[in-house]
């Protein structure tokens, strides 16, 4: 069973410096980390040894957004799968000295405050990035509140009118890599649910295809099919998002997920 490691209380502290945690926690694993300053935030870009990419396979870029709703402790929003993808790039960069991962690892900065529009949102001008590189060739999978439950939750994304074919495409082929990356690491349980946008919205806002997935209890799904707002989004940007509501299974399941993800290779 999953223990939750002790420096996660850290973390989540009041007066803890977020971006030098993840710095730190890096540098310490081996791996150096660029400072993205866009817009007045500060996203983190892990960078593995080149060895560990393959330019015939599709990258897989990786976001979670490490900033927090003021006066919560956002143990859940967004500090456990920031943690556990803390705990990836140690993996990725331990263990694949003799093979490529292609994972593109991004901790973004101010998605909270995504709720004044998505071009407010702080991965946007990120996204903007992408699109004038044109890099639109990469899984973007977008890991937002995957510290409580044992259902991974894959986000249902309605795609407005007048997009390109090639983009719906993409995104439809995008949707079924995870539904499959889902089913290999989890066995049958996942669920496609209605959920809030996170950073996925700055990416598919820019036309490029992007998916975002949660945790929920199992017990809560069944509210969400009915339209109710099950009890662990109730918790969100409120003192009740704290380390007691975490369940340290949903550290395990995702974990297992990042490792198929590592192992996910799709030729370009």
């Amino acid at each position: 069973m999953y223990k939750i490691p002790s420096d996660f209380m850290d973390f989540i502290k009041s007066d803890c410096n977020r971006a030098s945690f993840i710095q730190n926690y890096l540098n310490k694993a081996g791996l150096d980390t660029a400072l993205l300053q866009m817009e007045g935030k500060n996203h983190i870009y892990v960078k593995f040894p080149l060895s560990q990419y393959n330019p015939a396979f599709r990258i897989k870029t990786v976001i979670a957004h490490y900033d927090r709703f003021p006066a919560s402790p956002g143990a859940n929003d967004n500090s456990a799968a920031v943690y556990c993808l803390l705990q990836f790039a140690a993996f990725l960069k331990n263990n694949y000295h003799q093979g490529f991962h292609n994972i593109r690892l991004i901790f973004t900065d101010g998605e909270e405050l995504g709720e004044g529009g998505v071009k407010e949102q702080g991965a946007f001008p990120l996204a903007q990035v992408f699109r004038r590189l044109g890099i639109k060739n990469d899984d973007v999978f977008v890991f937002d509140c995957m510290g409580r439950g044992d259902i991974p939750v894959l986000s249902q994304t309605l795609l407005p009118s007048g997009l390109s074919q090639k983009f719906i495409k993409d995104f439809m082929e995008l949707e079924e890599r995870t539904k499959k990356l889902l089913l290999s690491a989890g066995g049958s349980k996942f669920f496609c649910l209605p959920c809030n946008y996170s950073d996925n919205a700055s990416f598919l806002a820019n036309g490029i295809p992007a998916v975002a997935l949660t945790m929920l209890p199992s017990s809560e799904v069944n509210l969400v099919l009915n339209g109710q707002t099950p009890p662990t989004w109730t918790f969100f940007h409120t003192e009740k998002d704290n380390f007691e509501s975490l369940t340290p299974e949903s550290f395990e399941i995702f974990l297992k997920i990042l490792y198929r993800l590592a192992e996910l290779k799709t030729l370009l």
